[in-house]
């Protein structure tokens, strides 16, 4: 199998697999919760290095577990207290699950949602944003960034491989008081994200961190827990009060979650220790050279389109079809005849999709010649516009 595939489920070492069986077999042996309890020096080492590559002023004690970047995200913005008429910047390229979570909200307030600029990459507009404000549907006049109350956005957008500019977002939002939520599920694995100083932290394991699927992570800095609301009530994050409403449980337990996938939680550390030990900066380095490589191999291959600007330095490469060509159709035909895992991008993941894509991307595993078995089976299939290279 070609795995081109890390921006859905990356390839997980052996010592991460073997890390997650024999964690299951304590369970089988000792009992769930024992097994639970005799891992919490290696659920803290996860912790402590998830906060470690986030950056300075995080330790494992800001940092709780989910089943899924998309829980935390939905468990956060459940507990942030947006009162009605608040306005939150968001970002056309929003994954879908998560622009679902801020329609309910803004529906339930309601607020406002204001589309933060882009280029025609999808790249904020630095510029704009400082010169002209953003426009907003309830207000006579372009809005600053200062009048928002909250920012949440994608560092890299899971449909295209484009890297948005957060430390400068991050220092904007510092400077005019405005809390910034950060999505790092397609980021952390692949980029430094250290200097962004965000408010809040969301990702998963399963991406460019090469661990196992159903652990994600939620991470807040200073008191900021304090501030918010339950996640979502249970006996894990709050209490009932005498008046029988939920009283949050202190800190990040009114965020966390119960029951879990406590092994996948052992393979995500086995995973960072892996990852930290390889030199972060080397692994960042040699995914955006292999996506580089990927984009001069495949750019044209059988009609298809490279979407992203040749030195992008992300290590997603999203392909737009010839006329006529179903990408789900595709992506399919590769993984039966060809054994290229690929994935298909439908419009619904987010709002700036016109059409369906192919997704394509690469982890340190992979090698530049993969590129060039994929552009070879594009130049075979239907579409195909040009001869195959040699």
């Amino acid at each position: 199998m070609t795995h081109l595939d890390p921006a859905a489920a990356a390839r997980p070492s052996q010592a991460t697999l073997d890390a997650q069986i024999a964690h299951l077999r304590r369970e089988g042996e000792r009992g769930a919760y024992v097994a639970e309890m005799e891992a919490g020096e290696v659920l803290h080492s996860a912790r402590a290095a998830l906060a470690d590559l986030m950056g300075p002023g995080l330790g494992p004690d800001d940092l709780t577990f989910h089943h899924s970047a998309s829980t935390a995200f939905a468990a956060l913005l459940t507990a942030w207290p947006l009162p009605p008429g608040a306005r939150v910047g968001v970002l056309p390229s929003e994954y879908g699950s998560n622009m679902l979570v801020l329609e309910a909200r803004a529906r339930q307030a309601p607020f406002e949602l204001i589309d933060l600029p882009v280029d025609p990459q999808g790249v904020i507009d630095l510029d704009v944003l400082d010169r002209a404000g953003m426009p907003s549907a309830q207000a006579a006049r372009p809005l600053a960034l200062a009048e928002l109350d909250l920012v949440v956005f994608p560092q890299v957008p899971s449909q295209r491989g484009i890297v948005q500019p957060a430390v400068e977002i991050g220092r904007r939002c510092t400077a005019a008081g405005v809390p910034l939520v950060l999505d790092v599920a397609q980021s952390l694995g692949q980029i430094d994200v250290r200097d962004i100083h965000a408010s809040a932290y969301l990702g998963t394991s399963r991406k460019w961190l090469c661990g196992p699927r159903g652990a994600g992570f939620l991470a807040l800095r200073g008191d900021l827990a304090e501030r918010l609301n339950v996640g979502v009530p249970s006996l894990y994050t709050a209490r009932r009060g005498e008046d029988g409403w939920p009283i949050p449980l202190p800190g990040l337990s009114r965020l966390a979650i119960g029951e879990a996938s406590v092994a996948s939680r052992v393979g995500l550390a086995q995973a960072l220790t892996e990852l930290l030990a390889s030199d972060p900066r080397l692994v960042f380095g040699r995914i955006v050279r292999l996506a580089a490589q990927g984009r001069r191999a495949l750019d044209g291959a059988g009609g298809w389109r490279v979407r992203e600007r040749p030195d992008s330095p992300s290590g997603i490469i999203t392909l737009e079809p010839p006329p006529g060509v179903d990408p789900m159709a595709v992506r399919d035909r590769l993984y039966r005849q060809d054994a290229i895992l690929t994935s298909a991008i439908p419009v619904q993941r987010s709002r700036d999709l016109e059409g369906p894509v192919l997704r394509v991307s690469a982890h340190v595993y992979n090698d530049p010649a993969e590129f060039e078995q994929l552009a070879a089976a594009l130049n075979r299939g239907p579409g195909s516009s040009s001869p195959a290279r040699t």
